[in-house]
């Protein structure tokens, strides 16, 4: 990774040792297992001593105190791409960023669904994890880096002035750096890069300080469970200014009111934090408030980087692969690799998420009927007020309800076209501004970073995707493979099998988990017992939403959404509308699932067995209608889905046709009898005596 050397004051090894000391808490490790009887701790003279992490990430690697802290150098893999060598962003022989918007990230009327079936709480995770990561504030004084609007844009520039931009500032940077060729621009990071909870507890002693409760190891909350208000005015953004400063939530990042989503997040682990300390408090009633504290800190930053690694990442990049594809298993801490975010990372390929969200967030109930109307996400920025009114209990099951949209080139309008107002009187593009981003950070073209990360150069867009439609836009965006932006060409990558993301991604993605992980001398299983390890392995996030929420109705595993209905349709001989052991399945049946209102939604035919699924389905009420040939429908009891999983054992009976009464006197032949010729097809089950109409029932 390329770094510019900081110029910073001498940094002597007595001042690393005392900056690591700082991090240091007197704790009792028999206290840090939460759930589990915890022994009163010996006098604090004679326990042994249990380092913690400091707030702002100094004195993680003893040797290197500052790799991973606060207001660290964003690092490079690609060489600096700027205009001039110093600090003009690149990207000069490119369109413009809107018109290279409208051409590749225009959303298609109801967008397209991902075709694995992870969840919206993929990309919640993944804001609220990126939130741990990294933030980069605006430059001061204020450089702008305007986006130029195409002449006539409907949303921009309905008027055809020629004169629309859409505003943007450049980021802030490492005022020793930008001097010259040599010492190029390097933007900075104000948070920690470590998985570090600081989302949750923050980056500075203060703000840890003001979320305190400072009473058993508890964190601060408003009414409801929920975050305290910022009545103190620390910094919190406020972008949308739908409601004042002090009715925005305090939480560990300043973003956290940004959505409704995101906030349920910051909340239940806060929730979470309470919950260990508040059962640590209540079996070792000696343990003090700072212990108590930084017990319930270590569990959920463990939480927060088990259910990343274990559950995040695979839903995101598919089954492990081995080397550069694959986050390897964990081998132990390693003192020499900077887990520093790169630029890459943090301002192309983690934005990835941009491309998965929905138009609106709905409010669900444990049986996932709407409890109020769906808000749309342009309506949903920083306003908090949904919290206030239903909780988050609603919100977290929408989220492990809904499927997230397909990871493509695609942004949906209510961050594509966001206006502030009427068309033409401003508002933002997101697709557009995250391309002006990597631009202002003097990040190189596709190719040039696809090779930084140890892949080939391509030399056609067909070798980006096969999609011969997003092949034509590139082209007639860029004209050139060589000028393709990295977000752009990412994003248009086919996807590596089992996964959805393409090479160039998943290499940065991979390269940044790996560091983040291996440069950590605080990673849980490197740091904590064994036997807690073990416990931290063995949650998931259902099971954090069960503790800290009513929302138990859910799936094991909340990333994914798989939901599907199986059964079988039988020749129902005895007409009891159960399938007996010798009655046969029926084949080449059609079978229909149809919805509340009665719509069709899914149709299939019956194999050999008479066996029919219908998966990929959404919550909902549906049932079964079989048409067998020659005969009326049957229609199966209503079937609910309320969480993801199968619903078997919907067999649904077919009666045999009534025999055919024989005219008397007349015996008929041998040869010709109706009843066991029509009955053959069940098995010889069943009377000749005419029933009811088929009958369906549920194993």
């Amino acid at each position: 990774m390329n770094r510019q050397p900081r110029r910073r004051p001498p940094f002597d090894s007595a001042q690393r040792v005392a900056k690591c000391l700082m991090g240091v808490e007197r704790l009792e490790v028999r206290a840090m297992p939460a759930g589990l009887p915890l022994a009163p701790p010996p006098p604090p003279t004679t326990g042994p001593t249990v380092e913690v992490r400091s707030f702002d990430g100094s004195g993680n690697n003893l040797a290197q105190p500052e790799w991973g802290s606060t207001g660290e150098q964003l690092l490079r893999r690609s060489v600096a791409a700027y205009g001039d060598g110093v600090s003009d962003p690149s990207g000069s022989d490119r369109p413009s960023a809107r018109v290279v918007s409208n051409l590749l990230a225009a959303n298609p009327a109801g967008g397209l669904v991902n075709d694995r079936d992870w969840t919206a709480f993929v990309y919640a995770w993944g804001q609220f994890l990126d939130h741990d990561l990294g933030l980069t504030g605006a430059a001061s004084p204020r450089e702008r880096l305007a986006i130029a609007v195409p002449t006539g844009d409907p949303s921009f520039d309905p008027a055809g002035t020629g004169t629309m931009t859409i505003s943007m500032s450049r980021s802030a940077y490492d005022p020793a750096t930008g001097l010259g060729v040599g010492n190029p621009r390097q933007q900075t990071n104000e948070i920690t890069a470590f998985i570090d909870g600081s989302q949750v507890y923050g980056s500075d002693a203060t703000r840890a300080a003001a979320l305190r409760a400072f009473t058993g190891g508890l964190m601060r909350t408003s009414d409801g469970g929920l975050l305290p208000f910022n009545t103190t005015g620390l910094a919190n953004a406020n972008d949308a200014h739908r409601v004042a400063d002090d009715q925005l939530f305090l939480a560990g990042d300043t973003r956290a009111n940004e959505n409704p989503e995101l906030l349920s997040l910051q909340t239940l682990f806060v929730r979470e934090h309470n919950r260990i300390a508040a059962e640590a408090a209540a079996r070792n009633p000696a343990l003090s408030d700072e212990q108590l504290y930084q017990h319930a800190r270590r569990l959920v930053i463990a939480e927060l980087q088990r259910i990343t690694y274990d559950e995040f990442l695979p839903a995101l990049l598919g089954a492990a692969r081995p080397g550069a594809d694959g986050v390897a298993p964990y081998r132990g801490y390693r003192a020499d690799v900077n887990p520093g975010i790169a630029t890459e990372f943090s301002t192309v390929a983690f934005r990835v998420g941009h491309s998965m969200l929905g138009e609106d967030i709905d409010f669900l109930d444990a049986n996932g009927v709407d409890i109020r109307d769906p808000m749309l996400l342009r309506d949903a920025f920083f306003d908090p007020r949904p919290l206030s009114e239903v909780g988050i209990d609603s919100i977290v099951k929408y989220l492990a309800s809904a499927r997230a949209q397909e990871i493509d080139t695609r942004v949906v309008d209510d961050v594509r076209n966001f206006l502030f107002g009427a068309p033409g009187q401003g508002g933002f593009d997101l697709a557009a501004l995250n391309i002006q981003r990597g631009r202002d950070h003097g990040i190189s073209d596709y190719n040039t970073v696809r090779a930084a990360y140890g892949l080939p150069r391509l030399t056609s867009f067909s070798q980006i995707t096969a999609d011969v439609g997003v092949q034509e836009s590139l082209k007639l965006a860029y004209g050139s493979i060589d000028r393709v932006d990295p977000w752009v060409g990412g994003l248009a990558e086919t996807h590596q099998p089992g996964s959805s993301l393409g090479a160039t991604f998943t290499r940065i993605l991979v390269d940044q988990f790996t560091r983040l992980r291996d440069g950590d001398r605080f990673w849980y299983q490197n740091s904590l017992p064994g036997d807690l390890v073990r416990t931290v392995q063995g949650t998931t996030l259902a099971d954090v939403i069960r503790r800290n929420s009513s929302v138990t109705n859910i799936q094991p595993d909340v990333f994914f959404f798989r939901a599907s209905i199986t059964g079988s349709v039988f020749g129902d001989g005895n007409r009891d509308g159960r399938r007996q052991g010798l009655e046969p399945g029926l084949a080449s049946v059609a079978v229909s699932l149809v919805d509340a209102s009665g719509t069709a939604v899914a149709t299939a035919q019956t194999n050999a067995r008479g066996e029919y699924a219908f998966r990929r389905l959404d919550i909902g009420s549906y049932r079964v209608v079989v048409t067998p040939a020659g005969g009326p429908a049957v229609t199966s009891g209503g079937v609910s889905i309320t969480r993801g999983g199968q619903v078997k054992g919907v067999d649904v009976g077919v009666t045999p046709p009534a025999q055919r009464p024989t005219p008397n006197p007349v015996k008929a032949p041998p040869a010709a009898r109706p009843s066991v010729a029509m009955d053959a097809a069940f098995a010889g089950l069943g009377g000749s005596t005419p029933t009811a109409p088929g009958t369906a029932r549920r194993r």
